[in-house]
């Protein structure tokens, strides 16, 4: 727990120091992007075939995204949900949202192709919905928690006010909500994601 509770703080620091620098750009070099996500976790790294699967493949996290870039380094954030149903008709709510992110944009926001890296801080849950009888227990109930440090890297398209793009990311550790006994949530190690959306101030 002391370990992932230093990388947090790594990673808050980092963004802060970031974004601090980013404000002194030149608002001529600023773009916000809108977007929709999907995204899958895996326990171990996965092959092409398999991130390149994600949209298709079992139930995937999809949900939206937000960025603001300015200069080479931008600040976001995306917030994914899937729901899933067992054998008893119970429904559940599965999150995972990569909450806050500090990104830096190698070719910068005006750039066709555009290349980055993220790291930053989520959280990732579960929780169940109802009905009671599907349940030993009352909606709201199940719950599983995680937040988690992460690094990401990938690459996106922007044109005529669009982007489309996909990442890879690596969790630097997981926990449980220090000072709770909510129980830790199972995400996997790595996460394929995929997004497309609007972009303002691109090339």
């Amino acid at each position: 727990m002391k370990n992932i509770m230093k990388a947090i703080h790594f990673a808050l620091v980092l963004s802060c120091l970031a974004f601090t620098l980013a404000a002194e750009t030149s608002a001529t070099q600023t773009r916000v992007d809108l977007g929709a996500v999907i995204s899958k976790d895996f326990v171990s790294a996965p092959t092409v075939d398999q991130a390149a699967s994600t949209v298709g493949s079992g139930t995937p996290f999809g949900g939206f995204g937000w960025e603001v870039i300015m200069g080479r380094i931008g600040l976001g954030g995306s917030y994914a949900v899937a729901f899933s149903q067992n054998s008893q008709s119970g429904w559940w709510l599965d999150w995972n949202a990569p909450a806050i992110y500090t990104s830096f944009h190698v070719l910068g926001p005006r750039s066709f192709i555009d290349p980055f890296v993220n790291v930053g801080i989520g959280c990732a849950g579960r929780i169940y919905l109802g009905p009671m009888a599907s349940f030993d227990g009352r909606p709201g109930e199940g719950l599983a928690l995680t937040i988690f440090p992460f690094v990401s890297a990938g690459a996106a398209l922007v044109f005529d006010g669009f982007h489309i793009g996909a990442k890879l990311g690596y969790t630097l550790g997981q926990g449980a909500v220090p000072v709770t006994v909510i129980p830790a949530y199972p995400l996997g190690r790595f996460q394929a994601t995929a997004f497309a959306g609007f972009s303002i101030g691109g090339p």
